[in-house]
């Protein structure tokens, strides 16, 4: 199976493949709100590196957050242009489930959202199996009894790839991939008064 998958949550870009069982990937530095102009260019170097089209792709995947708000809007829109325009299916992947890729036992994975609040979920009995997923403060996040692991950056495009195929292996793909927000956009909250 050959997939393509994208990370756009974070400031930093990572657009990699698996065609043929050999793996590319292409990572950006810091790229905050640049990821449109970077997207389209690192996929065609990735397949490049792999002598492949995109046509050759059999499924797309992308991180759908949470994470950067428009950084996640930028990964899922190109991945649904590229599975419409190709007929081609998607899978959606978790970015805290994808911080915790392979961890056991019960723990927490978290994402900086910034302003002392983070996104966060907790795993029991390993990475697969998620209590809850939401929004808390730095002290919530603090108060349950029980180890963090906090994103990396860049993510690993491998555990990316490895996810994305477990996903699709098991028939979990997405009829309308959209973006997994845990909390409102600054925008909204100013809007709103919050």
């Amino acid at each position: 199976m050959n997939i393509l998958a994208i990370d756009s949550t974070t400031d930093k870009l990572v657009v990699c493949a698996e065609i043929n069982g050999v793996y590319a990937e292409k990572i950006s530095g810091d790229c905050l709100k640049k990821h449109n102009a970077l997207i389209i260019p690192y996929v065609d170097e990735v397949l490049a590196q792999l002598g492949a089209r995109l046509g050759d792709v059999d499924v797309f995947a992308a991180t759908a957050g949470p994470g950067s708000f428009m950084g996640i809007r930028v990964g899922v829109s190109t991945v649904k242009a590229f599975s419409l325009a190709l007929g081609k299916p998607v899978v959606a992947v978790d970015a805290l489930a994808l911080i915790g890729y392979g961890m056991t036992g019960r723990f927490m994975t978290a994402i900086d959202a910034r302003n002392d609040n983070y996104y966060a979920a907790m795993f029991s009995d390993g990475w697969q199996n998620v209590e809850w997923e939401k929004s808390v403060t730095k002290s919530e996040l603090l108060s349950y009894n029980v180890s963090v692991t906090y994103q990396s950056l860049p993510v690993n495009g491998r555990n990316l790839i490895a996810i994305a195929r477990s996903r699709a292996e098991k028939g979990l793909f997405e009829t309308n991939l959209s973006p997994v927000y845990l909390k409102k956009s600054q925008a909204e909250r100013m809007k709103d008064g919050e």
